[in-house]
C-alpha cells in the first residue's frame, strides 16, 4: 500500500472503522437488546445526533456533560450546534416536552451513537454505541428494581451471564458533606474513592463517623444489608435504608442468578443522578458493561435509566450470529428465497462452472446449490 493510500484511512484518535465481523454482530446485538426492551413495554425513539448547544446542554442530564461534548456551527441558522455526547439528555428533553401529554410511567428505549470529546480509563473510544431504557414517573423502589432486572434480562437474551451489580447511594456524599470547606470535602472524597479509612479518621468533619460506617457497608448483599441494619437500628438514614434493602429484596427475588454488591457512598461516573444508581459487570468481560440510576428530567419529574455500551460487549463475544452459508452458482432469487425461508443466507457464483466449488470454499460456504438440493461441501 503506497504512503498517499495509507494517509487516506487514517483516522482521528479514538475513532475506528467497525468491519465484519463486528460491524454485523454489533447490530444483531442491538436490535435484540432493543427486542427485550420492547417486550417490556418501552416504547423506542430515535433522537437526532445534532441538536442546538442550548438545548441539548441545557438543564439535566445535558448540563454537566459539557466538557465532553463537541461543537460545531450550523451554515444554515449560524447557531451553535452539539454532537451528543449522551442519549440520556435526549430522553430528557423528549420526555419533558413532546412526550409530556403522555401517561406516567412513561417507558422509553433507545439506540444510537454518541461523541465525545475523550475516551475514559476503561475504554479509549471516543465514539461509542449506547443502547438503553428509561422509565420516567415516580420515585420508587419498584421502578428502580424494573430497570435493573430489565437491562439484567437484555444482556442476559445476548449470552452475558455471571452478572454483578454494584448498586449506590452517590447523593449520600453531598448529603453528609455539605456546608463543610471544599478542602475538606476534596480530601475526604478523595479517602473514600481509594477506601483510605485510617486518613479519613484523621480528618474532622461532622459527620465522619457516619460516613466510616457506610464504608464498612460496601460488600456482597448479604454482608451489606446486615450493617445497613445495624445503621437503621441507630435511627441513621432509616428511610433511604429501608428504600435501598426493597431495591434488593425485589432483584434476588426476581432473579437469584444476580450477584448483587453494595457500594453506597460510590459516585465515580454517576454525575447527574439524584437517587439509587447501579453498575452491571460480568464474570466474563473486562469492566463495566452497563450503568444506571435515577435523575431529574427537565421538568422535574424523576426518571430512572440504563444505558448498554455495545462496543464492550461485542468484541467478546463467540457465539455464532449467522446462518449457514449456501453457494448459488446463478442468479435465482426463487431459488434463493426457499433456501433462505429454510434457515440458510446464500451467495451467489461469479465464476465458471469448473471454478464453483473453489469459489465456494473462499466464500466461507458450508454449502452449495446443486441440482436442486443443499449438497456439503468438502473442505
Amino acid at each position: 500500500m503506497s504512503s498517499s493510500s495509507t494517509q487516506k484511512g487514517l483516522l482521528p484518535a479514538g475513532l475506528s472503522d467497525i468491519l465484519y465481523p463486528n460491524a454485523h454482530i454489533q447490530s444483531r446485538i442491538v436490535e435484540n437488546l432493543l427486542d427485550i426492551f420492547s417486550s417490556y413495554g418501552y416504547l423506542r425513539v430515535k433522537p437526532p445526533f445534532v441538536e442546538y448547544e442550548e438545548t441539548l446542554l441545557s438543564e439535566g442530564p445535558g448540563k454537566v456533560l459539557k466538557d465532553s461534548t463537541f461543537r460545531v456551527m450550523d451554515p444554515l441558522s449560524q447557531k451553535m450546534l452539539a454532537l451528543r455526547a449522551d442519549v440520556t439528555a435526549q430522553i430528557s428533553r423528549i420526555a419533558s416536552t413532546r412526550l409530556s401529554h403522555l401517561t406516567r410511567p412513561l417507558r422509553l428505549s433507545y439506540s444510537g451513537d454518541v461523541l465525545r470529546v475523550k475516551g475514559d480509563s476503561f475504554n479509549m473510544e471516543r465514539q461509542k454505541t449506547q443502547v438503553g431504557a428509561e422509565l420516567i414517573g415516580p420515585r420508587s423502589e419498584m421502578i428502580d428494581a424494573e430497570i435493573i432486572l430489565v437491562c439484567a434480562k437484555a444482556l442476559k437474551s445476548i449470552n452475558i451471564d455471571n452478572l454483578t451489580i454494584d448498586i449506590n447511594l452517590p447523593f449520600l456524599r453531598e448529603h453528609f458533606l455539605k456546608g463543610i470547606s471544599l478542602s475538606l470535602k476534596n480530601d475526604i472524597n478523595k479517602y473514600i474513592d481509594i477506601k483510605d479509612k485510617k486518613s479519613l479518621k484523621k480528618l474532622k468533619s461532622e459527620n465522619l463517623n457516619i460516613i466510616l460506617e457506610l464504608m464498612d457497608v460496601a460488600g456482597d448483599h448479604l454482608h451489606a444489608t446486615k450493617h445497613l441494619l445495624i445503621l437503621k437500628s441507630k435511627g441513621i438514614l432509616v428511610d433511604t435504608i429501608d428504600y435501598y434493602l426493597k431495591v434488593i429484596e425485589v432483584i434476588t427475588k426476581n432473579d437469584n442468578s444476580i450477584k448483587l454488591s453494595i457500594d453506597p457512598l460510590e459516585n465515580r461516573g454517576f454525575k447527574y443522578h439524584t437517587g439509587l444508581t447501579f453498575t452491571i459487570f460480568s464474570d466474563n468481560l473486562k469492566g463495566e458493561i452497563a450503568k444506571g440510576g435515577s435523575y431529574n428530567i427537565l421538568t422535574g419529574e424523576t426518571a430512572t435509566g440504563c444505558t448498554i455500551y455495545t462496543e464492550k460487549v461485542y468484541p467478546e463475544l463467540m457465539f455464532n450470529l449467522d446462518k449457514d452459508l449456501v453457494y448459488m452458482p446463478q442468479v435465482n432469487m426463487k431459488d434463493a428465497n426457499e433456501i433462505i425461508n429454510k434457515g440458510y443466507r446464500i451467495v451467489f457464483g461469479s465464476v465458471s462452472s469448473s471454478e464453483f466449488e473453489k469459489e465456494a470454499l473462499e466464500m466461507r460456504c458450508k454449502y452449495i446449490w446443486k441440482n436442486s438440493a443443499i449438497v456439503k461441501l468438502k473442505s
